[in-house]
């Protein structure tokens, strides 16, 4: 039987990109206070929409903010306004922004506890991760005491090895990619994000201090299709299986390096747990969609294209970021073919490292391999060996 598979490695899914750059210019001239006030940054130049996929909402309704304030009449005055102070290197905690589905009068999306109020005798640098969880260990580190956010040699680190339990959106196979789901409301993994700095200065600050975010881990999604050969056939996907993978890490900011040949993961992984798999696993299966016939070129003298149909996501999963090596990831994929009144039970096998962009599974990057069962029609044709012929035998008949 042949498979046919295409891996489409998909650039990393970055959160959000240059949105609200309005100034508040009315703040320069005068002496009204004006609360520090958050917002995820978004591309499309909205804020306050849960179902933009550029907005940290969209994934999280949690971030924690690190600040802090250098003074500009005393450059050794420095302020922690957001987290604990660096009285030392080490990490610190940061504090807790909640998104609020109708806006703070105050704050607007992103409420904090006890309002902070720009000093414009100074300059500030924010930063923050998502979401804000026990379980997430990614924690803020300052190298040096009185160290400032965003100083070289500051970073992002785990406080504790982050181990991954399988969690797959795609528990029920649909048509399309989930994206979010990874939070803290459902038990499971955490799609754990990080922002760039922002610097700030009081007196010319951001109507918002906007945090663009950045997924830290990898995301797999597998899907299946039919090809034309099996149009007329059931084709019923009961199991995917994706073994072998290590499922924990730590994580160190700086040793991660996106312009680096290969690329340079922030994660070190390791395996935990020898039972860690991906799995979709449903006893009636998802039964793959038909094909449809279309006149492609509007012309109704010649054929009609096939159209494979629409796939099912089986897979949707975090993944640690790592480099896999021969014969240590495999997938399992189970599945039955119903041609009228006959059904048969396949099982497909593949070693992950067959597939060379596969190799390695970087931060950041959102992966897809996408199946089509195409498997060859059993036929037969007929011959007749001729008869072997000997030489004939003379008897007469007295």
């Amino acid at each position: 039987m042949r498979k046919s598979y295409l891996m489409i490695a998909a650039a990393a899914t970055i959160l959000a990109s240059c949105a609200n750059e309005k100034v508040l210019n009315d703040i320069q001239t005068n002496d009204q206070q004006t609360a520090i006030g958050f917002t995820s940054f978004s591309e499309k130049g909205t804020r306050g929409d849960t179902e933009v996929n550029t907005n940290l909402e969209y994934y999280h309704n949690t971030f924690s903010v690190y600040g802090t304030k250098q003074s500009e009449n005393d450059l050794t005055d420095i302020q922690y306004v957001f987290g604990g102070a660096a009285t030392a290197a080490g990490v610190q905690n940061g504090v807790t922004c909640a998104y609020q589905t109708t806006a703070d009068p105050v704050l607007g999306d992103w409420k904090y506890t006890d309002p902070r109020f720009w000093d414009k005798q100074a300059t500030y640098d924010f930063i923050a991760y998502a979401p804000v969880s026990d379980a997430n260990p990614i924690r803020y580190y300052y190298s040096a005491a009185d160290a400032q956010v965003a100083d070289a040699d500051n970073e992002f680190q785990t406080t504790a090895t982050y181990t991954l339990v399988g969690t797959n959106l795609q528990a029920a196979a649909t048509e399309a990619e989930k994206i979010k789901g990874f939070t803290v409301e459902k038990a499971g993994d955490l799609d754990l994000m990080i922002s760039d700095s922002n610097p700030q200065v009081g007196k010319t600050h951001d109507e918002y201090v906007n945090l663009l975010f950045r997924h830290i881990l990898s995301k797999l999604n597998i899907t299946f299709a039919k090809a034309e050969v099996l149009q007329n056939a059931d084709v019923i996907v009961t199991e995917v299986k994706i073994t072998g993978l290590d499922d924990s890490g730590d994580y160190v900011e700086s040793n991660y390096d996106a312009t680096a040949t290969p690329k340079v993961s922030g994660w070190t992984s390791s395996s935990v747990d020898a039972d860690y798999a991906l799995l979709y696993s449903v006893a009636a299966g998802q039964e793959l969609n038909d094909g449809t016939y279309e006149d492609t070129d509007n012309d109704s003298s010649t054929p009609d294209v096939f159209v494979k149909g629409k796939p099912f996501y089986f897979i949707e999963s975090l993944v640690m970021p790592q480099e896999i090596a021969d014969n240590q990831v495999t997938l399992v994929a189970k599945y039955t073919i119903v041609s009228g009144s006959y059904s048969e039970d396949y099982t497909y096998k593949l070693d992950l490292y067959d597939i060379a962009d596969l190799h390695k599974f970087y931060d950041e990057c959102n992966y897809y391999l996408n199946f089509t069962i195409e498997p060859d029609v059993i036929k037969f044709d007929a011959t007749v060996t001729k008869w072997d012929d000997q030489a004939g035998i003379a008897k007469t008949i007295e």
